[in-house]
């Protein structure tokens, strides 16, 4: 901590202050006190901030420079100098107050609250610690023996487990890791209706909350009422993105005729990319109808050609099966017609009669059973 440029602005003064002691820019006391030559006093730095905007005097607005700036009287000075303020660390602790311009001395000698290399290790630690052994070594807490740095002890000792605790509704004892635990439970916690959500504002303790249910007009309503928000919830939620989109629809304002070639406004480009994204959207209902009849046309015209193909396979199957009759009557017709020509005194006798050589009926077999051939391969 650099002692030597400790905030004056910032500190707290144990008595009110007289106006006249205060910075007329900043409303603190005056710190390194100047004035001007309209008579007006004012903090040195608070003073040259202000020139360097305005070449005015800050209260009667009369022209000022900085050479008509000059340090003030020696006795303005100390009498703001003399004033008693707390040690900046009073939040840590310090209950020092001294004269202002005491405080960097107080801060650099003796103040405990301020963060000083140990001198025993490498680490910060309080003055006021400064002398004792080392805070930065581990040691055992007497109440958990667990591991802690000195330094962290105090803190520790707020949220040790192994200390006793008390509950704050029921005042009874338990050990402070259960604490958290028991008060879940305790039938003296205050609480809320579970239908505190949607109106109820009963509040007590949990032993008496089965007893107000059995009563609560809320309670038997829960769910209409209940069903009821979430359907506002919805619609506020769609009311908002309507809105939304209803503003960047709707452009605020034109531009000027000089200002036609600027970029557009951000409310005219989000319009733009609205209009863009709408007919990006109509492109792609179109898409999708389209795509929906030629999955159409192309399921009729599959549907078509399978049942031409079903008609030519029934025809086929139809050929099949009088091709199969066919032989089946000529294959029994020559059955028959074989048993007529070998009777049972021989094939000799038969050929005989007839009138025609055995060669040329195995010709004619032949050129049927050729015939038949055909046919079953047709």
């Amino acid at each position: 901590m650099d002692f030597g440029q400790v905030d004056l602005h910032s500190l707290n003064y144990l008595s009110p202050i007289d106006h006249n002691l205060c910075c007329p820019i900043c409303r603190s006391p005056l710190v390194d006190p100047v004035h001007t030559s309209c008579l007006h006093t004012f903090c040195s730095a608070c003073i040259t901030k202000a020139l360097e905007r305005s070449s005015t005097c800050p209260v009667d607005r009369s022209a000022l420079s900085a050479e008509n700036v000059s340090p003030a009287p020696i006795m303005i000075a100390n009498l703001v100098n003399d004033l008693v303020v707390f040690c900046p660390n009073a939040e840590l602790g310090c209950p020092i107050t001294c004269a202002r311009y005491l405080v960097g001395s107080h801060l650099s000698h003796d103040c405990g609250f301020v963060y000083v290399d140990c001198k025993q290790c490498d680490e910060k630690v309080l003055r006021k610690d400064s002398e004792k052994e080392c805070l930065h070594q581990l040691q055992d807490c007497p109440n958990c023996l667990e591991r802690v740095r000195g330094v962290d002890m105090e803190a520790h000792e707020e949220e040790c487990p192994g200390l006793q605790g008390v509950c704050p509704h029921c005042a009874l004892e338990f050990q402070r890791s259960e604490i958290k635990e028991h008060e879940a439970s305790c039938d003296e916690a205050t609480t809320l209706c579970v239908s505190s959500n949607i109106g109820c504002l009963w509040s007590g303790q949990k032993k008496a909350l089965p007893h107000h249910q059995t009563s609560c007009p809320f309670t038997i309503l829960r769910p209409i009422l209940q069903a009821h928000n979430d359907r506002l919830s919805v619609l506020e939620l769609e009311n908002r993105s309507l809105r939304k989109k209803v503003e960047l629809l709707t452009p605020r304002g034109t531009q000027n005729s000089n200002n036609n070639n600027e970029v557009l406004s951000f409310d005219e480009q989000a319009y733009q990319l609205l209009s863009e994204q709408e007919l990006m959207r109509q492109d792609m209902e179109r898409l999708s109808v389209s795509l929906g009849e030629l999955e159409i046309k192309q399921s009729m015209l599959l549907m078509n050609e399978s049942l031409r193909t079903k008609e030519e396979l029934a025809g086929i199957r139809a050929a099949i099966n009088g091709i199969r009759m066919q032989i089946h009557w000529l294959l029994t017709l020559r059955v028959h017609g074989g048993d007529h020509r070998h009777p049972v005194n021989g094939g000799a006798s038969a050929s005989n009669q007839s009138g025609q050589p055995r060669e040329m009926n195995e010709t004619s077999s032949r050129r049927m059973s050729d015939t038949f051939g055909q046919g079953v391969k047709l």
